[in-house]
């Protein structure tokens, strides 16, 4: 049986099958005023002071789910009347406070905006710079950081708080890898989706849709087999549903001939599989850009391969990451995924359907090799090159460092732009554990890699090489 993580995502989900019931029935534009009574029933409210906050809420996240706000382009947005339960100022003074004489954090605050009344350090916030030196002063630990959660996530400082203490997001700084969304206690932040543009393709009698799905979808499903679920995706419309992983097989050949040909000259290369990563580069090491692999993606080889054999194709991505939202409209339309969607949103769509996986029959899952399925995980490309290098008898100095998390990434490429960074390949994973700790899966639990590396040894293939072979893999542009 399905279970969420939290309560945060239980109301997404919520939110997410409403609109995909009403989508699928053909009457969701004459329903939208109903989904807020209907998840909200009320008369009293689940989570917030009142049901009408609550409803307000979730009439925004109808918006979302529709598509958000069309005049802006960042793929995240805040949820204005969600933003509220956040405490205004960053350090309090808690309790622990003992109003000792030494009167450290007194002595280290560089405006003077500490004082003592009544035996107990008082903060002035009209003069607090949050410079944090009170805090790292005191002996007791008394004064907390209580800074956001959307904020202290923010790898790039996209977030800031507005006179109305509300958390606003910075477009030209957002990289889109969904750290925020992920980690807001109150899911005042989220994703826009695509759920309504998907159902309305999968309503056409002529419908040619196909779903791609990202190998960490292996550690979403553990109460039904994989197969289960590749069979309930097929009985909402989709004319097949391919592995991604064997675009990631594709991709291992052509990263490794772009590696070794760089190489060759000296240069550096990163890859180009997290476009969260490809992001960070873009914002804030610029003159790194040259670096980057131009390999595709996966999820762009598997579609343009699918598109290779398949003309007519409409593809659908299905996956943990929000910053794919964003990748599919870096290439040419005809060759690139037309709709990308999380695990959330499929499932939401999958239960609308009132679909029991556990009844359903197992479809095969066979398209990909072992090393293509463990891309999910950090280091999961860097494993394939070795073996392609290893197995194809390639001459090649493969030095690569496997960044886990952009904290480990920054650190590599500040190496990296100053000529400082001895390797020869930069793998860079966002989110910490790689693709199955991405920010919209279901389940972020300790048994995920276990079950990645079931999927992964259940592969009929053992190396990229072996899975591709039988695809027109010289027929298709795997370079941006």
């Amino acid at each position: 049986m399905r279970q969420f993580e939290n309560e945060v995502q239980l109301v997404k989900y919520q939110v997410l099958k409403e609109v995909a019931r009403f989508a699928f029935e053909g009457t969701l534009e004459k329903s939208i005023n109903k989904i807020h009574r209907i998840v909200d029933p009320g008369p009293e409210p689940r989570f917030r002071c009142c049901i009408y906050h609550e409803r307000a809420i979730t009439k925004e996240r109808v918006h979302m789910a529709l598509g958000g706000t069309r005049l802006i382009k960042n793929i995240v947005e805040v949820l204005d009347s969600a933003c509220d339960k956040c405490l205004e100022n960053r350090y309090v003074v808690t309790e622990t406070c003992r109003g000792c004489l030494a009167h450290r954090c007194m002595k280290s605050c560089p405006v003077k905006a500490i004082s003592m009344i009544n035996g107990k350090a008082v903060i002035d916030y009209n003069s607090c710079i949050e410079c944090g030196k009170c805090q790292s002063s005191c002996p007791y630990d008394a004064i907390a950081d209580v800074m956001r959660p959307c904020k202290r996530v923010c790898p790039t400082n996209a977030i800031s708080i507005t006179k109305y203490k509300k958390a606003e997001i910075d477009d030209e700084k957002c990289i889109q890898c969904g750290a925020c969304v992920y980690h807001c206690p109150f899911g005042a932040i989220q994703d826009k989706s695509q759920i309504v543009d998907v159902i309305d393709s999968l309503r056409k009698k002529d419908s040619n849709l196909y779903a791609i799905v990202a190998p960490a979808f292996a550690s979403q499903y553990n109460y039904v087999d994989l197969g289960q679920v590749i069979t309930g995706i097929k009985k909402l419309g989709f004319k097949d549903v391919v592995e991604v992983a064997l675009g990631a097989d594709l991709v291992v050949q052509a990263e490794t001939e772009e590696f070794i040909e760089n190489s060759k000259n000296g240069i550096l290369t990163t890859s180009s599989c997290c476009p969260a990563f490809v992001n960070y580069i873009n914002y804030k090491y610029p003159k790194l850009e040259e670096n980057i692999s131009t390999t595709v993606s996966p999820m762009i080889a598997t579609a343009r391969l699918i598109k290779n054999i398949d003309k007519n194709a409409t593809v659908v991505f299905i996956g943990p990451c929000i910053a794919k939202k964003s990748e599919k409209d870096r290439y040419k339309a005809s060759e690139n995924v037309d709709f990308v969607l999380t695990f959330e949103e499929m499932a939401a769509m999958i239960d609308s359907q009132d679909i029991d996986l556990s009844s359903l029959e197992s479809s095969p899952l066979n398209n990909a090799s072992s090393y293509g399925r463990n891309f999910a995980s950090t280091g999961g490309l860097t494993s394939a090159i070795e073996n392609h290098i290893k197995s194809s008898e390639l001459e090649a100095e493969f030095n690569p460092i496997k960044c886990d998390g952009i904290n480990e990434c920054d650190k590599s490429l500040k190496l990296a732009s100053v000529k400082r960074l001895n390797h020869n390949f930069i793998e860079g994973m966002a989110c910490i554990g790689g693709c199955i700790k991405g920010p919209v899966t279901m389940h972020h639990g300790k048994a995920d890699l276990k079950r990645l590396k079931e999927y992964s040894e259940a592969a009929i293939e053992k190396t990229s090489k072996d899975a591709a072979r039988i695809f027109p893999f010289e027929q298709i542009n795997l370079h941006r």
